[in-house]
């Protein structure tokens, strides 16, 4: 079920799964920073909602990097809250854009980051298998 939709992003929580899927869209390519940050606050709105435990982020049509600045600000405005919410596994799906790959790994090694289970995929398939299979 579609729990967030905008021209940037889209969430969408399956409550049986106890897994969140967030997909970046192809618009970022237009995102300021400002703009992210409040794409990521209501991804946060909805995890604080909806608590799941599991979180699948494709990130293969994002073209937006995290600037240093941006990752701490990932790591001290989303990831307490989330994993206050419960959330534990976290599973990218990455493209070949490597600037994003490696921005959105440096964000996840900030210090509250550590605190997932984090893995990396080439394919929502892999990523789905993996996540679903975490307890």
């Amino acid at each position: 079920m579609d729990v967030y939709k905008s021209k940037y992003l889209h969430v969408a929580f399956f409550a049986e799964q106890s897994l969140m899927e967030s997909t970046w869209q192809s618009e970022t390519k237009m995102i300021y920073t400002e703009e992210c940050q409040q794409e990521l606050l209501n991804y946060l709105d909805a995890v604080c909602k909806h608590r799941p435990r599991r979180v699948i982020w494709d990130v293969r049509t994002m073209f937006f990097t995290y600037t240093p600045k941006m990752q701490a600000w990932i790591d001290q405005r989303l990831f307490t809250p989330s994993f206050d919410a419960g959330l534990r596994w976290v599973a990218f799906v990455v493209g070949d854009d490597l600037f994003v790959e490696l921005s959105t790994k440096q964000a996840m090694d900030e210090k509250e980051g550590l605190k997932f289970t984090t893995k990396y995929f080439d394919s929502k398939e892999t990523a789905k298998s993996w996540i679903l299979s975490a307890t």
